[in-house]
């Protein structure tokens, strides 16, 4: 018998107790993707607001979706992914899911929980709100509100026609294979009166170049215009060479919005161009102000408002505000805090545009 001849035999004795060597094609192929450079398999990519708008509107006014979807989401999903035949793995990066939300007048989403986080970034419309753990908490363009992980929580509508961006992690969650959804016995949890919520619930931002605190406790509700005020009080300042005036959402201590995921809201300055750098974690960002150009790895991605783009982990990005007379702002999120928690994360700055 030959070696080789005695090397697939050995391959085949293996495959029966569930062993491999790493010397089969399998494991050998694997090995060959190993780099000094981390690879993913995200795609950099702009969803039109134009074409996402005119799709939820489409959405609110289809009848016949009784029993197939209580809320009304589109899922923004990842070129990359969209082939993919598993609909958990048809997301917006491998560890974000970003979902465009419509709920009309006199709607009700019945309240459940879960233990992967998510937010809500409110883009149009008002007279709806929040119920967090019985908290009321009213919806406004620009606000940010947050459902921790395993917090009761559902809306309501009581105005006009409320558009939002949900950011959700369960993509990572899936991939633990850790997953837990309930819903609230009798499908609406009651409401607390304001002097029974629990302090604090309305968030801080601190700009994205200082170190953060050591973090726990949730904020639950950020209101645009003291994210506004913040950014104008630092727009004559340096900021960050990466990103301009940038902000993250911050918890009570100070550390990231939530322990998977930290949003962000960021300013660019009239025809500001920020230096390009890259780091090993993922960002999806909506356009919610101005228009510009973000390039990645070379590529120009041009970006108006209402519009969502992804910059994939690795990949060398800088951004340009394209108007002369008014700040472009750019709201985020990034799987960051997983990276820094695992101590694998990673930044480089670039010289080219």
């Amino acid at each position: 018998m030959t070696e080789e001849q005695q090397l697939r035999e050995l391959d085949a004795k293996l495959r029966g107790l569930s062993v491999e060597g790493l010397w089969s094609p399998a494991s050998a192929a694997d090995m060959a993707t190993y780099s000094k450079d981390p690879h993913t398999t995200v795609l950099p990519h702009v969803w039109k607001w134009p074409a996402l708008y005119e799709a939820i509107q489409t959405v609110a006014d289809m009848h016949g979706l009784d029993g197939k979807a209580e809320r009304r989401v589109l899922r923004l999903i990842n070129p990359a992914y969209l082939n993919q035949t598993n609909r958990r793995q048809r997301t917006t990066t491998h560890t974000m899911l970003m979902t465009l939300q419509l709920l009309k007048p006199g709607e009700i989403a019945h309240d459940h929980r879960h233990n992967f986080a998510a937010f809500r970034f409110i883009l149009k419309g008002q007279g709806a709100y929040t119920v967090v753990e019985g908290e009321e908490i009213p919806m406004a363009e620009g606000d940010l509100i947050l459902t921790p992980s395993m917090t009761w929580h559902g809306h309501r509508n009581g105005g006009e026609p409320v558009v939002w961006l949900d950011g959700l992690d369960n993509p990572l969650l899936f991939l633990l294979q850790s997953i837990t959804w309930e819903a609230y016995p009798g499908g609406l949890q009651p409401v607390k009166s304001p002097a029974d919520h629990s302090a604090p619930r309305v968030g801080a931002t601190r700009p994205m170049w200082e170190k953060a605190a050591e973090r726990p406790s949730y904020n639950l509700h950020y209101k645009w215009q003291d994210t506004y005020d913040k950014l104008q009080s630092l727009a004559d300042g340096p900021g960050s060479p990466y990103d301009g005036v940038a902000l993250e959402y911050v918890n009570p201590t100070g550390g990231h919005t939530m322990p998977t995921m930290s949003c962000g809201m960021q300013m660019l300055r009239r025809g500001e161009v920020t230096k390009t750098h890259r780091h090993n974690y993922s960002v999806v960002y909506h356009a919610f102000r101005g228009n510009g150009t973000t390039v990645i790895d070379g590529e120009k991605f041009n970006w108006q408002q209402g519009d969502c783009f992804v910059v994939p982990l690795w990949a060398w990005h800088s951004h340009q505000n394209r108007s002369a007379s008014d700040a472009a702002m750019l709201f985020s999120v990034s799987d960051l805090p997983v990276m820094e928690a695992l101590q694998l994360l990673r930044e480089e700055p670039g010289e080219t545009g």
